[in-house]
């Protein structure tokens, strides 16, 4: 039974990292709002999630890897609809760049398991430029909520297909997740989504 859980666990994480990104695309394409919305955030994520293929291929765990393919491209594509809205994407680039040259040596000097130890923690280094650029906005109306929604609750299904395989790292990464989809959340619906000040 307990298998069967795990099993339904990373098919629905897979479903839901999928759908994750789809409303803050579709957010920046139809309003071309980006305020409150990091351009490293989908630079470093586009990167994590390469990693995390290259990890859970390797360790037997396949089934997983299809969700952070798709993540790979989900978070090209939120790029695309920050450069359409009008953000400069070449910091953040470097940044992606950094990420990449540090996780290979990482593998290279410790192994495996090094990089996914990382790569678990990694969440934080990954939302963090959302959650600082969301807390930093005043008024960040380009948040899409629904995408944070979906992240949260994949996050809770990884957790548990990580605690039936014993593998740590994707635990990790599960608290994280849940941790960070949580901070922006609040953010939004306790700033974003209150009546503008010059409103009448």
């Amino acid at each position: 039974m307990a298998q069967v859980l795990a099993t339904l666990a990373v098919v629905l994480a897979t479903i839901l990292a999928g759908l994750s990104l789809i409303p803050q695309i579709l957010k920046l394409v139809r309003t071309r709002d980006a305020a409150g919305v990091s351009a490293t955030w989908p630079a470093i994520g586009l990167v994590t999630n390469g990693a995390w293929c290259a990890y859970l291929i390797q360790a037997g765990l396949w089934p997983a890897s299809i969700s952070t393919m798709l993540m790979v491209v989900f978070y090209s594509v939120v790029m695309w609809g920050l450069a359409r809205a009008g953000r400069s994407l070449g910091a953040s680039l470097l940044r992606g760049a950094v990420w990449t040259a540090t996780l290979v040596v990482i593998t290279l000097v410790g192994g495996w398991l090094a990089l996914g130890t990382v790569l678990g923690f990694s969440q934080f280094l990954q939302v963090a430029p959302a959650i600082f650029t969301a807390y930093r906005t005043s008024r960040p109306t380009g948040i899409a909520p629904a995408t944070w929604w979906i992240a949260g609750g994949e996050g809770a299904l990884w957790g548990y297909y990580g605690w039936f395989h014993g593998d740590a790292p994707i635990m990790i990464f599960a608290v994280t997740y849940v941790t960070t989809s949580a901070l922006m959340l609040i953010r939004y619906y306790t700033v974003a989504r209150q009546p503008s000040p010059l409103s009448p």
